[in-house]
Formats: structure tokens, C-alpha cells, sequence
């Protein structure tokens, strides 16, 4: 059974990752801030407590969903690309639309090259392009929408405010595609026994409005509306990643209103996906 060191593990994206892939591999995870057991702590700011783990757990597979400062997570990731290069082993990088926030008129896919305005957009540009330099062969990028799951941070704010009465800001010029958590899993799972390598877009396949999407949300989860505070926008704007790939298969594509019904599931557990080829 092949290892996979899964650093970030314990936050939303890393959690769908584990559960996808656990019982498939040997998952080692570790977490910023707390203990995980059978884990380790690990920050984006501590390289040579990266490097003591890599060398521990030797690992065959690293995916990397850390956080932090941004020059700090980009020096980690030269450290990684460091380890992991010429040897027999992968990387998947966790990425976002958001290397494309400096132009907004469209969707993109990923043959697209990159236009990121925002610091955080710059950055995962710039270690996309250095584990695309230093690992060919060996590098796995995600590129992620608008990320949503049963229990995630944005669902539990449209429920509290709906309790509450507080404001939910929200973005009625924005129009996105959206990244099912448990799709995330399941598209790491196929790339990763496929061996496929390159960027991938994963997410829905069509976009919807964002603040339409929230209260397409809240009607399919009978959620009474919340108060919406809107920002300004001047005509639309584009936050999507759409995939175009075609070694993915069908069965791994979604549509917004099948998010929408996984949401409604209520349960990370239970998959509209197929069983991955």
C-alpha cells in the first residue's frame, strides 16, 4: 500500500481528501496548529520540521493543503520540490480560481495561462510555475472553485444568520462554478491510480450567480433566507474554474443542481458520484 503524507490535512479540503482516500493508501496527515494522532504538527513556517517528517515517513505521495504566510508557504514548497525531485514520487498542490483574479470577463480552463492580480493569487501562480519547473512528471495541481460540503463554513454562516438575524455578505455581480468537497476526493483518487499529472480544474461544469447559488441553498435546505448584505458591483464578473479535461470521466463531472443535491444529503457519506472507474 502506497503512503501519502497529507499536510493540511484536518481542514475541509483535507478532510474529503482523507475520506476518499483512506483504506486506498497509508495517509500520515498533519495539521498547523493542533495534534493529530498517528500525525504530526507541521506550519508553513517550521521547513526543517518538513524536512525531518519527509525523511521519517518517506512518503511515495505528498498532497499539500497548507496555509500560512505567503513567502513562507512558497520557501516550504521549494524545500518539498527539493525532496521530492527525481525520485519515484508525486505531489498533488492544492490551488484556486484565484490565478485568474486579474482578469474577470470569463470563465477559465486549464489551458489557460494564469493572470492573477491579488497577493494570494500571485503566490499560488508562482508555486504552481516552481513545482511545474522542478517536478515534471511528478506534479498534480488542483485548481479549486468556490468550495462547499454539508457542513461547511459557509453553509453553517447562511444557518446561524438565519437564526440570528446578522447579515450574510454576499456577491450578486459574481458568477462562479463550485468545487464539491467530496468531488475534490474522489478527482485525487482517480488522478492518483490513473497517474495523471498536470492541472486540473475541479468543479462544477456549468456556473451559477453567487448570491442565486445561496439562496438556491437555502431553499433546497429549507433554510429561511437570512438577510442579505450585497456588494456593489459594476456589471458581471467571473470567478470559475471550469474543467476541460478529457481524461477525466463523466461519472466525475457535476452540475450545480447535483452539488445542491449533496448538500441537501446532509452527509459527507453519501455520494452522488459513481464508483471511480
Amino acid at each position: 500500500m502506497e503512503k501519502i503524507l497529507l499536510i493540511g490535512g484536518t481542514g475541509l479540503v483535507g478532510k474529503a481528501l482523507y475520506q476518499a482516500l483512506r483504506g486506498t493508501y497509508h495517509i500520515t496527515v498533519t495539521a498547523g496548529h493542533h495534534d493529530v494522532e498517528g500525525g504530526w504538527r507541521l506550519t508553513a513556517e517550521e521547513p526543517g520540521s518538513l524536512l525531518s517528517i519527509l525523511d521519517r515517513e518517506d512518503p511515495d505521495i505528498v498532497i499539500s493543503s497548507i496555509r500560512g504566510e505567503f513567502q513562507a508557504q512558497l520557501n516550504f514548497h521549494i524545500l518539498l520540490a527539493n525532496w521530492l525531485a527525481g525520485k519515484d514520487k508525486r505531489l498533488l498542490f492544492i490551488s484556486t480560481a484565484n490565478v485568474f483574479d486579474g482578469d474577470l470577463s470569463r470563465p477559465w480552463t486549464e489551458t489557460d495561462p494564469p493572470v492573477p492580480k491579488s497577493d494570494y493569487g500571485i503566490y499560488k501562480r508562482d508555486c504552481e510555475a516552481m513545482l511545474q519547473k522542478k517536478l515534471p512528471g511528478q506534479s498534480i495541481i488542483f485548481r479549486l472553485a468556490t468550495v462547499w460540503a454539508p457542513e461547511c463554513p459557509r453553509l453553517r454562516k447562511l444557518e446561524e444568520s438565519s437564526g440570528t438575524g446578522a447579515a450574510v455578505h454576499t456577491y450578486p455581480g459574481t458568477i462562479v462554478n463550485i468545487s464539491l468537497a467530496q468531488q475534490i476526493g474522489w478527482y485525487a483518487k482517480y488522478v492518483l491510480k490513473h497517474h495523471l499529472t498536470g492541472i486540473f480544474h475541479v468543479g462544477t461544469m456549468d456556473t451559477v450567480n453567487y448570491f442565486a447559488f445561496e439562496k438556491m441553498v437555502c431553499s433546497t435546505l429549507d433554510i429561511h433566507q437570512p438577510k442579505f448584505e450585497m456588494e456593489p458591483a459594476e456589471g458581471t464578473s467571473y470567478q470559475a474554474v471550469i474543467p476541460s479535461r478529457s481524461d477525466i470521466p463523466e461519472c466525475l463531472q457535476l452540475t450545480v443542481a447535483q452539488v445542491l443535491q449533496a448538500l441537501k444529503n446532509r452527509s459527507t457519506n453519501v455520494s452522488i458520484l459513481e464508483e471511480s472507474p
